[in-house]
């Protein structure tokens, strides 16, 4: 083959593509016995919308979005309402509002890097509520250690250019899995995937490759890698020889924790128990709450006795050391409404739990980029002689670590380095 590409999410798919456009042999190698990564949907036929485990708002516009789109797929906006409930009351929490008083001071990155709480900690004019939600928001927004993650990578986050959302957020109607079934179709009768093969080693030298996987090998002239931050970390594949720079960087970056839980209910029952002060108007989409699971959210505008537990960074470890995240989750949303677990239980109709962090193809959630680390992604997107070529949302740059947009974009550009990579070898140029 011309290319081997180790693994099936959407950087992989996306390399693929513009590899094949180009006229190159492809073959992917994917460990899982389905294609998508850390997209996984659940068409429950039983729901009224799709459940998702993995990726869930997509960015309008943006990469995902416009893959979505081409290949007719549809997506309702996730409109705002947030609401802080203690005591059965509900009052609106203007979070926005907020990150922009705080997180705006972040446009133009300080002069030096350090962890976001030491930055916010120096922000003498920030009230304490304010910080309070703010810590609280890049905790679980980015799964990140508010004692590590970086104020020079946030910066960029919230800038314009940056990735990790934006004021307005969307829901894939028929499910987060359209953009992957979008990328599949532009390249299965194209390229070969083999699923369920899960690679151990590499060896190299530069223009050839050989990629085992178990007893099987698949040689070719070049390789790109798309997998997970964790696996990378954790060291799943073997490099001969190894790739002190490029693992070194990837341990220099941070993987991010999250554990989400997703219940479908007889009936939307919370909002009989809980009093929203306020405009009557005022969508109830984000629940936010003082239990181990602090963020909740339902698929507002749309009507579906659905609820989505999430926790993330420091709160998702807790969730672990607790027990069984499922009845962590029910005992955390008994605790919001005021209710025994047992009343709580009485409406569940089914429950969807995934956890990336303890899966062995993923080992993480997402990424983010701890102070003092921002030359390491660099270092982790670079080409090594010209054979091995890094993608994945880990790489992306400017602050779109951990979004889908981010890792279809550094498919796109693995791909991009290898083809010019190849023209230079063709031309001598």
């Amino acid at each position: 083959m011309d290319v081997a590409i180790v693994g099936a999410g959407v950087a992989g798919l996306a390399a693929a593509q513009q590899l094949l456009d180009a006229g190159h042999s492809v073959v992917i190698l994917e460990a899982r016995e389905r294609i998508g990564g850390r997209i996984f949907t659940d068409h429950d036929p039983a729901s009224p919308l799709p459940i998702e485990l993995g990726a869930e708002f997509i960015d309008v516009p943006g990469a995902a979005w416009d893959v979505l789109r081409s290949a007719g797929g549809a997506a309702y906006r996730s409109v705002g309402g947030m609401w802080h409930v203690r005591e059965r009351t509900a009052k609106p929490l203007e979070l926005d509002d907020v990150a922009d008083r705080v997180l705006g001071r972040l446009e133009s990155p300080p002069a030096r890097d350090q962890s976001f709480r030491s930055w916010l900690a120096d922000q003498r004019d920030v009230s304490e509520q304010d910080a309070e939600w703010m810590l609280r928001y890049v905790e679980g927004f980015h799964a990140a250690d508010l004692d590590r993650v970086g104020v020079h990578w946030l910066s960029h986050t919230v800038g314009e250019s940056g990735g990790g959302g934006g004021e307005q957020r969307y829901h894939a109607l028929s499910g987060f899995d359209g953009v992957v079934r979008a990328l599949h179709a532009a390249i299965a009768h194209r390229c070969d995937i083999r699923l369920g093969t899960s690679v151990t080693a590499i060896e190299w030298e530069t223009g050839g490759v050989t990629v085992r996987a178990g007893e099987h090998e698949v040689g070719a002239e070049a390789v790109i890698i798309t997998l997970p931050l964790g696996v990378l970390q954790h060291g799943n594949v073997r490099f001969d020889p190894p790739l002190d720079d490029t693992i070194g960087a990837a341990r220099a970056i941070a993987a991010g924790s999250v554990v989400k839980v997703v219940f479908r209910f007889d009936t939307m029952f919370w909002n009989d128990i809980v009093k929203f002060d306020g405009d009557d108007s005022r969508e109830r989409k984000f629940l936010m709450c003082d239990m181990p699971f602090p963020t909740w959210w339902t698929p507002s505008p749309v009507l579906a006795p659905l609820l989505t537990a999430w926790a993330g960074g420091g709160a998702a470890d807790h969730v672990r050391t607790l027990g069984d995240p499922v009845g962590v989750a029910i005992d955390s949303l008994a605790g919001m409404l005021r209710l025994s677990r047992r009343d709580v239980e009485a409406h569940i109709e089914n429950v969807w739990f995934h956890d990336w962090v303890t899966d062995p193809f993923a080992r993480c959630a997402y990424s983010y980029v701890p102070a003092g680390a921002m030359p390491a992604l660099a270092t982790l997107r670079r080409p090594v002689a010209d054979t091995i070529f890094i993608a994945g949302e880990a790489t992306a740059p400017d602050g779109w670590n951990g979004t889908v947009d981010g890792a279809i974009q550094s498919g796109r550009r693995a791909a991009a380095e290898l083809e010019r990579s190849r023209r230079s070898a063709t031309t001598g140029r």
